[in-house]
């Protein structure tokens, strides 16, 4: 097989690197802000206590304007949604192979986390493991996974959405607005919290027309307009959670009673806005940047084990808190202090020193990527649904019941859309692609 290398090498002019770019970097926000985030120390009583940065300082909570960038995720995913499914269509290919082969992209790495996981609860609970330490940490490393279910039915719906934009192009994207608004509203004034839950589909899907936007212009906007569009939005921002009745933090604060992730409220809509301004403005720059061989093969070699990174971050993290905390090392300093701000580089190569090491073991499964044929459209849509069905569930109730070892039904499910779908690890790698993964 090629090296990174070479497909860094192979990449063709006419690919917007920039794209790439935005995808890496997003997602090394996303691990740095979670590990940041964390503050874990040990009281004067012994007790370990995994507390959260945003909920000791309020102030912190503006930060998350910044950290907060699942939407650039959903726009760059659009962009290279509309050109990888048009490229599919105008191969003749069948919308079942194209949303088939997204699926086993996604899924594939997730196949052993979840078999790893799976097996450390059972054996943890067989060999009489505080169950409640258990079913905490069976939450704690699956939460990653809500972004993985969401995605999985913004591709399903890629079909329709793609119509919408070749039809009414930004009105769409209005209309997704406006839908989300609507849902916030409905859901304050009933008191039907299950109505927030639509929100995962008319906000994400909204920000991934984005993309479309992005994909199908026939010029690039002017700086003037994205500035105007991006300050505008940040004024909303403020208007709707200062003076408004959407809470400032951009991501869940643990203990407080309302948030704009769980189920999404429509500020993070508003927030995509403002990011799509962003990094249109900016992406000249990160163009030019990627053009240096470099940073451009370690984009690719990034883009390569990105989903086992994403992943495996929080669970690295509760694997090096536990194993300080057995040894009694490294956190007697209590957060927020001025010595617990100079240790956090320290806190952040140990940590990272740890995700390589897994990375370097789980990593391999990523680009064996099944390239066998789509089943028929049936089968790939009852493994579409038992996988997001599946995921989903054991986000929001866990992998670990209230009572014994695993919801089986929940792993089993999983399976049979893994099986159906195909999205298991193949046992050797396939050809290497001209050109980086992902697109």
């Amino acid at each position: 097989m090629g090296t990174i290398r070479d497909l860094a090498q192979n990449t063709p002019d006419t690919r917007n690197r920039a794209v790439d770019f935005y995808r890496a970097a997003a997602l090394t926000i996303v691990v740095l802000g979670h590990w940041l985030a964390s503050a874990v120390f040990v009281g004067q009583d012994g007790t370990l206590h995994f507390t959260n940065v945003l909920e000791l300082a309020s102030w912190t909570q503006w930060l998350t304007w910044g950290i907060q960038v699942i939407p650039v995720f959903f726009i760059v995913g659009g962009y290279a949604n509309w050109k990888s499914y048009g490229a599919a269509k105008r191969r003749g290919d069948a919308t079942s192979a194209w949303i088939t082969a997204r699926f086993r992209r996604l899924m594939t790495p997730i196949v052993p986390f979840l078999a790893v996981w799976t097996a450390i609860s059972v054996v943890a609970g067989l060999l009489g493991v505080d169950h409640d330490l258990i079913r905490a940490g069976s939450f704690a490393v699956v939460t990653p996974l809500w972004f993985l279910a969401v995605y999985l039915i913004v591709i399903l719906a890629v079909p329709v959405s793609t119509t919408l934009w070749t039809r009414y192009g930004w009105w769409s994207i209005a209309a997704g607005v406006v839908l989300a608004f609507a849902i916030d509203a409905t859901r304050a004034g009933t008191g039907w919290d299950w109505v927030g839950w639509l929100n995962f589909g008319a906000i994400w899907i909204t920000a991934h027309q984005f993309g479309y936007a992005w994909a199908t212009e026939r010029h690039r906007p002017r700086a003037v307009p994205l500035i105007l569009t991006g300050a505008i939005a940040a004024v909303v921002l403020v208007l709707l959670t200062v003076s408004g009745p959407y809470p400032i933090s951009m991501v869940g604060v643990p203990g407080a009673t309302e948030n704009n992730t769980l189920p999404p409220t429509a500020v993070l809509l508003v927030l995509s806005i403002a990011q799509y301004a962003i990094v249109r403005l900016a992406e000249p720059a990160a163009g030019a940047l990627m053009r240096r061989s470099s940073l451009w093969i370690a984009v690719v070699g990034f883009h390569a084990v990105m989903m086992t990174v994403y992943v495996w971050h929080l669970p690295v993290l509760a694997i090096v808190v536990l194993i300080g905390y057995g040894l009694g090392f490294g956190f007697s300093v209590e957060p927020l202090t001025t010595w617990w701000w100079v240790t956090r580089p320290i806190w952040l190569l140990v940590l990272t020193g740890g995700l390589i090491g897994v990375v370097a073991i789980f990593g391999r499964y990523e680009p064996r990527v099944r390239e066998a044929p789509s089943p028929n459209r049936v089968i790939v849509g009852l493994g579409a649904v038992a996988s997001i069905v599946a995921i989903s569930f054991g986000v929001v109730w866990g992998f670990v019941p209230e009572q014994g070892l695993v919801r089986w039904w929940v792993v089993v499910l999983f399976a049979a859309g893994v099986v159906a779908l195909g999205a298991y690890p193949a046992r050797k790698r396939g050809r290497p692609k001209t050109t980086p993964p992902r697109r």
